[in-house]
């Protein structure tokens, strides 16, 4: 009977220690599977606004489209070459991506803690001409606070986040179509014959010499 006496001690004991620091394990798990999602939210964010910028960027008219639907009216007042896209420069797509990332990053809520919000967050948008290929792609850091106080801390503890997207915007096939399209046309008009004719006459000037 002593002997149980003793073993009901040690329970009790055991699990003073034990319990605190489970349900501390238990609550700071939840607390980083909420800063996870908020993450995962903030991430899918900037993926797609990637591709829209990546899209845009290829087409500036497809902005419009997204927009209202349908295609702008060119009339005197439409400004036409704000739909083109030029070897140096993408239009202003740019500024257009940073307003909806600076949106939508703001509406992101807090999940399942009210002090969770990411906040604080520095965006760098850019399209990238590489000459040969072009990309685009969206920079993101961020902090995401914790409801935790380390000891002797006066505020909550937070943990950085940064977040990278980046996508292609010349499109590889289409640029394919549009070779192949320019070589049918010169087949039809008969203008490759004339520039072979071209380019033998300037092999033979050359052999005379």
């Amino acid at each position: 009977m002593r002997v149980h006496k003793r073993e009901g001690g040690m329970v009790i004991i055991e699990a003073t220690i034990v319990f605190p620091v489970m349900f501390l394990v238990i609550f700071f798990m939840i607390f980083m599977g909420n800063a996870y999602y908020q993450k995962c939210k903030i991430e899918a964010i900037v993926t797609e606004l990637t591709l829209d910028g990546a899209a845009y960027c290829a087409s500036p008219l497809l902005r419009d489209v997204d927009k209202t639907g349908k295609a702008p009216t060119f009339g005197k007042s439409t400004d036409p070459w704000r739909y083109y896209r030029y070897f140096t420069k993408m239009g202003n797509t740019q500024q257009a991506i940073e307003q909806e990332l600076e949106t939508q990053v703001g509406g992101v809520g807090t999940g399942l803690f009210s002090c969770m919000k990411p906040n604080r967050p520095s965006a760098k948008v850019q399209p990238n001409n590489y000459v040969v290929y072009s990309t685009f792609s969206i920079d993101l850091d961020y902090m995401v606070p914790l409801p935790i106080k380390l000891l002797g801390e006066q505020y909550f503890s937070s943990f950085r986040v940064e977040t990278h997207a980046e996508s292609a915007v010349t499109d590889a096939p289409e640029f394919i179509r549009n070779v192949n399209m320019v070589e049918d046309y010169l087949k039809q008009t008969g203008v490759d014959e004339k520039i072979k004719e071209a380019i033998d006459k300037a092999k033979g000037f050359f052999k005379k010499k």
